[in-house]
């Protein structure tokens, strides 16, 4: 066995030298290293068309049916392998595949079979004919599993919900509890997708949505528990005033920066020019309540608060005598006098309240309030160059245009700076060969090249490599068979050896005189043959 040796091919010789150098080493090794060294070119070749040929059909494939749709994929694969339809299983969602031509009529054929989504069953319950004798609780325990079913499936079109259950418990009403009757409540258990979250709005929709379902339900009466174990009703309305209220005051003051640098941006435009300035505004705001309840009060003043007056006047007659039975004694007749009486008692009485004079004031405070604004300016100083007389000008024009107020702790700053030419770095277009519209062709193009290399430069050798093999080895066993057989001897002729091309005419001429006399007949034979030709020439 022989050994190729290789040898350095010379930099300076180009492709061209390079290839001839490579030719050369495959025309000096041995049959062996040829025979490997296409086994290999062919193994990758095969490989490379394989993975190709893998990666184009993968484009064509597409889910047979959406995530959130709960079908049972053993069925599905079921009733595809006993249709002979491809599909395929993505190792991400665990979604099946199909080819993209296949599509609908994969779908059909389940549809056929009776493969549906496995979906919370809804009203559809209360259609289903009951046993003749169903009383009336089973007849409530299937609405309630149908309302059950309908919150379910309305829950789950939710984006980060993977699939919902809900359980109800609706007391049942009777007419002895008036006072406090009992409330009905709702669990509800979530299973939401990977790295999926919800946010206390999302939560507090679903409170919303099961409370309303139910009547006389209030929403504290919902629970919402994750497939984690999380309650993501806890602390939901404090978790929600705060961020309305967050929401609201970064709402707030946004509106007020964008509103107050659009002042800004109608004063500085005529002047400055579009992009030779920019301006940003920083608003300080105070949303604290404050309510505040004053009193005054002035010793200097008095006024009078009441006044009442009460006056009594008596006129009576007193009475005389001496007190005992005597003065008991019923009054005189008409015949005798009485003594005139002689009494009068008059009392006056003035009441009057003094108090100092007094003002109370309550006043509530605007709950927005701004306490500070910082005002940047920058200019371009490659397009627009003031002095410091136009910059104090510009200044005094932005602090009118939006009403800084220094004394309130208002800043504002106008600086100069040259701009950047380019704010961002051009993005470069894609070479043609990553192009979309391209790769699909190119992927064909690819395919049908590799294929012709494969037929031309591996099969073909190979196949005459193969051929050229087996030919030389039928040649080497005919010798050796020819070799193995014994050795026979040469006929010998009794007709002299014909002499040489180019020898004399005497030696001619003498050869013909002896065939002559050996064989006259076959002489006279070819002489009566050229004496015809020459007659009829």
């Amino acid at each position: 066995m022989t050994t190729a040796t290789a040898e350095p091919i010379a930099p300076q010789g180009g492709i061209l030298n390079q290839m001839k150098a490579v030719v050369g080493r495959w025309q000096s090794a041995s049959r062996s290293d040829r025979q490997v060294l296409l086994i290999a070119v062919m193994a990758t070749v095969v490989a490379t068309v394989i993975v190709l040929m893998l990666w184009t059909a993968s484009r064509g494939y597409r889910p047979l049916y959406g995530i959130q749709e709960g079908f049972d994929s053993a069925e599905v694969i079921e009733v595809l392998e006993s249709e002979k339809i491809a599909y395929r299983m993505q190792a991400d969602t665990g979604q099946i595949l199909v080819l993209e031509d296949q599509l609908g009529r994969a779908r059909m054929i389940l549809a056929g079979r009776g493969i549906r989504a496995k979906m919370p069953e809804g009203m559809e319950l209360l259609d289903k004919a009951g046993a003749l004798g169903s009383s009336q609780f089973l007849e409530e325990a299937r609405y309630r599993h149908g309302l059950e079913g309908e919150l379910s499936r309305t829950i789950m079109a939710m984006k980060a919900v993977r699939s919902a259950r809900v359980h109800l418990a609706i007391p049942k009403r009777t007419l002895f509890i008036r006072q406090q009757p009992e409330k009905p409540s709702a669990s509800v258990m979530l299973e939401l997708y990977a790295g999926a979250n919800l946010k206390p709005d999302q939560v507090e929709s679903i409170v919303n949505l099961v409370s309303g379902a139910v009547s006389g339900m209030s929403p504290t009466g919902v629970s919402v528990v994750d497939q984690s174990g999380r309650l993501l009703t806890a602390d939901l309305e404090l978790a929600q005033d705060m961020s309305r209220a967050s929401d609201r005051q970064l709402g707030y003051t946004s509106q007020l920066e964008q509103t107050l640098t659009q002042r800004v941006n109608e004063m500085l435009l005529p002047v400055l020019g579009y992009g030779n300035y920019r301006v940003q505004i920083a608003a300080r705001m105070n949303f604290d309540q404050v309510e505040e309840t004053r009193e005054q009060v002035d010793p200097e003043s008095t006024v009078v608060l009441r006044e009442s007056t009460r006056t009594e006047d008596r006129n009576a007659d007193l009475a005389i005598g001496i007190p005992g039975a005597l003065a008991n004694q019923p009054p005189a007749t008409d015949n005798e006098e009485a003594e005139p009486g002689n009494s009068r008692n008059i009392s006056n009485q003035a009441d009057r309240q003094f108090d100092t004079s007094r003002a109370v004031r309550h006043t509530r405070f605007q709950q927005a309030q701004l306490e500070r604004l910082s005002v940047s300016v920058l200019l371009n100083s490659e397009v627009v160059a003031f002095d410091a007389a136009q910059n104090a000008q510009l200044e005094q024009m932005v602090t009118d245009a939006i009403g800084l107020d220094m004394a309130r702790g208002d800043t504002l700053s106008l600086t100069q700076f040259p701009f950047a030419t380019q704010l961002m770095p051009e993005m470069e277009p894609l070479p043609w060969w990553q192009s979309q519209e391209y790769q699909v062709y190119l992927r064909y193009i690819i395919g049908t090249l590799l294929a012709l290399g494969l037929m031309l430069f591996v099969l073909r050798p190979l196949v005459k490599h193969l051929t050229r093999t087996v030919e030389a080895e039928k040649a080497l066993e005919e010798a050796e068979q020819a070799a193995n057989l014994p050795m026979m001897e040469p006929i010998k002729s009794d007709l002299p050896e014909l002499p040489p091309p180019g020898s004399a005419l005497s030696v001619q001429l003498e050869h013909l005189s002896l065939l002559a006399n050996e064989e006259p007949a076959r002489v006279a034979e070819v002489l009566t043959q050229w004496m015809s030709n020459n007659e009829r020439e």
